[in-house]
């Protein structure tokens, strides 16, 4: 059965009654008007955030191959390398290590590989190629994540600890 028009105009009024009843409530307009303020800049944040994030073009492989050499770089200071690090203050004592391990392996090549896939959740992800003694026989590959902080990709702390491991080499930052 189909509402007839008195009974539609009825439900109308009846709600139009209800709304003007709500606005004739003691609420304090200034409260309501300064939490609808709130939740609107809250809402603008996040939608800037989410639009920023959404189209911050993704690294190549080849950026973040030459920002991991980067951080190895011995010309480099060691505050630049650990910032280019996910908790890289960790990694101030093991700055040494790092540098072993690249003297020890005078050949040893190295680098970030294409794919890279971005996980949608602050994170990429790449695949690292260690060949240790440059002879192509012994190669290893590792995936390696990059962790978006403060606008910039920072190698994984975790994954840094497993490409110093498959290098075999220990470290304190490492546990």
């Amino acid at each position: 059965m189909r509402p007839t028009r008195p009974s539609r105009a009825l439900a109308a009024l009846l709600g139009a009654a209800a709304l003007l009843s709500a606005c004739d409530s003691t609420q304090d307009e200034s409260a309501v008007d300064a939490a609808r303020s709130r939740a609107n800049a809250a809402l603008s944040t996040s939608i800037a955030a989410s639009s920023s994030a959404a189209h911050r073009p993704l690294p190549t492989a080849a950026e973040l191959d030459a920002q991991i050499k980067r951080a190895l770089d011995p010309a480099l200071p060691d505050s630049e390398r650990t910032a280019l690090i996910e908790d890289g203050a960790a990694f101030t004592d093991a700055i040494p290590d790092m540098y072993r391990a690249l003297q020890d392996n005078p050949h040893a090549v190295y680098g970030v590989t294409d794919p890279v896939f971005d996980n949608r959740d602050g994170t990429l992800t790449a695949t690292m190629r260690l060949d240790k003694d440059g002879t192509g026989t012994a190669v290893r590959t590792t995936v390696v994540h990059f962790v978006l902080i403060d606008g910039k990709w920072k190698i994984s702390r975790t994954d840094l600890c497993g490409i110093l491991r498959s290098a075999d080499y220990r470290t304190p930052a490492c546990g």
